[in-house]
């Protein structure tokens, strides 16, 4: 059993494991978890400054979160040999516990302001890039399969978290600082499991009964690629970082508000907290089968699919907005959450499978240093023009016109799939 696991093709299914949970909890608590205290953090800020806090005000948070991220990404992907994935994981979920302890003694919306600061940071040393780059070291066959079951992580923490916040904030009478103590204790219980079972890369696992097989698979993991200044020039770059950053503006901008639209609808806070969760239901399934799909039946395809479903989901919202019909909510929530989901593998994927894994850090925090501004941008923008209609009609119209705009960028892209394949 123990020299079976010593064999990296065999321990990477645990790295995988390991990293589900990371970003399950890293994601879940910074992101989709946060939404569902925007009513009662409106109220609070509202009651203390003796003025109504506009959501616009309330919602720069989500977007200092995304562009601290940007900005600490590229440091993390360019650090990351030097220091090593398990320091930087470890360190992160230490100061996400920092991050929900001082969200409890929070008393303005500049306290609030500079936490989200650090959970960006949290975001860029234990979040998507620096697990994805460790995946993609472990996996050379079935890497489409290991991404997507990586980023479904980010659904089910995102899925799952809304609904535990509005419970213990049920439980709790209201009391979102309780509530943040509680959650603060989250990552504190990980760290353990990320110093116990983390190894930086294949050659960390050694057996004496390694055959050749396992050795060209270490070595064809980390040998081939182009390096940043060479993936710069490329025109596939530059059309993946433009889908990348329209749909990252679209999917939180619609994140960010989702709960806060169906709550001006007069739904329950439980049903809102579950608009919420149906767009990451759908991205987990839309993760999971994503990646392997895209191996199987191209992986242009897959991805041209994942924008339409996305694009398809903001019309019926929009139709939705006009005759008022709850079901057409619940059809485009989840179109968009599933299209989201196979397209988010996707570009993931396709930075590894594209440009190599020799610069794959630096490349990846480029592309995350793009999508994350237009990431920060969604919620906000989509406050100020709300604050200013007091509706969602014209918001959900820019997210269709910026779908469309990825859409065309997706289908620009030039993916060999078979010389991709010979390549690994």
């Amino acid at each position: 059993m123990i020299s079976a696991l010593q064999n990296p093709q065999n321990y990477r299914w645990i790295i995988l494991a390991v990293c589900f949970f990371t970003i399950t909890f890293t994601n879940g608590l910074t992101l989709g978890g946060l939404v569902v205290f925007d009513r009662e953090l409106l109220n609070y800020l509202s009651e203390v400054t003796g003025e109504e806090v506009l959501r616009k005000e309330l919602k720069w948070k989500d977007a200092i979160t995304l562009w601290s991220t940007a900005v600490f990404a590229y440091v993390a992907g360019t650090i990351i040999d030097r220091i090593g994935v398990r320091k930087l994981m470890m360190s992160g979920l230490l100061i996400l516990s920092a991050t929900f302890y001082f969200y409890a003694q929070a008393n303005s919306l500049m306290d609030m302001y500079i936490i989200h600061i650090f959970q960006g940071m949290v975001l860029s040393m234990s979040g998507m890039v620096i697990n994805v780059i460790l995946i993609s070291k472990w996996f050379n066959n079935n890497r489409g399969l290991a991404i997507g079951v990586l980023l479904a992580g980010t659904s089910v923490g995102n899925g799952i978290f809304p609904q535990i916040n509005t419970y213990l904030l049920t439980v709790s009478d209201g009391d979102w600082r309780q509530v943040m103590l509680w959650l603060s204790l989250i990552p504190l219980a990980y760290i353990p499991v990320i110093f116990a079972f983390i190894k930086e890369s294949p050659q960390d696992v050694t057996t004496e009964e390694c055959n050749d097989d396992s050795n060209e698979f270490i070595s064809s993991s980390t040998q081939s690629g182009f390096t940043l200044k060479e993936t710069l020039s490329t025109a596939n770059f530059w059309f993946l970082s433009i889908m990348a950053f329209c749909t990252f503006y679209s999917i939180l901008a619609m994140i960010g508000h989702v709960f806060l639209m169906l709550d001006g609808e007069g739904y329950s806070p439980q049903v809102s907290a579950t608009g919420v969760s149906i767009i990451f239901i759908g991205g987990f399934i839309g993760k999971v089968i994503s990646g392997k799909l895209a191996e199987m039946i191209g992986r242009k395809l897959v991805l041209m699919g994942g924008v339409t479903m996305m694009l398809l989901g903001s019309i019926l919202l929009v139709s939705a907005i006009f005759y008022k019909n709850p079901l057409l909510i619940w059809i485009g929530l989840t179109l968009y959450g599933t299209g989201w989901g196979g397209l988010y593998t996707l570009i993931q994927l396709l930075v590894a499978d594209l440009f190599g894994l020799i610069a794959i850090g630096k490349i990846m925090g480029v592309i995350n240093i793009i999508d994350t501004i237009g990431g920060g941008l969604g919620p906000l923008v989509t406050a100020v023009i709300y604050d200013s209609t007091q509706n969602y009609l014209m918001p959900f119209l820019l997210i269709c016109a910026l779908l469309a705009i990825a859409l065309v960028s997706s289908s620009m892209l030039k993916i060999d799939d078979q010389a991709i394949e010979q390549s690994r």
